[in-house]
């Protein structure tokens, strides 16, 4: 079983170039600093899930929606702070996904 954590929160600023996902504090507190991950994407390229460190025992994923709705990956490097508790997307990671409102997180 993969150790995940639901997102709590999701902002999108195309000005600064970020995407940052919240989510439940502590989820893995070994995880801080910037670290590969893998960007799950809905056929749209909307944001489902951030799978950060997968190659770590220390893994974590953040899920924004189902698992069914994954259509595509793609690897990026993120920020992460509060052991989980933010994840940040800058530069290219940040621009791939769609702009405005992710449908997963209300």
């Amino acid at each position: 079983m993969l150790p995940e954590t639901r997102a709590t929160s999701y902002a999108h600023d195309p000005a600064l170039g970020t995407v940052v996902v919240y989510s439940k504090p502590g989820a893995s507190p070994e995880l801080n600093g910037d670290l590969p991950a893998t960007l799950l994407l809905d056929g749209s390229g909307h944001l489902v899930g951030i799978d950060v460190a997968p190659e770590s025992p220390n893994r974590l994923v953040v899920m924004l929606g189902p698992h069914e709705s994954v259509a595509s990956t793609r690897d990026a490097r993120v920020h992460v702070e509060g052991g989980g508790r933010t994840v940040t997307l800058h530069g290219s990671a940040a621009k791939s996904v769609p702009t405005g409102a992710n449908p997963y997180v209300f």
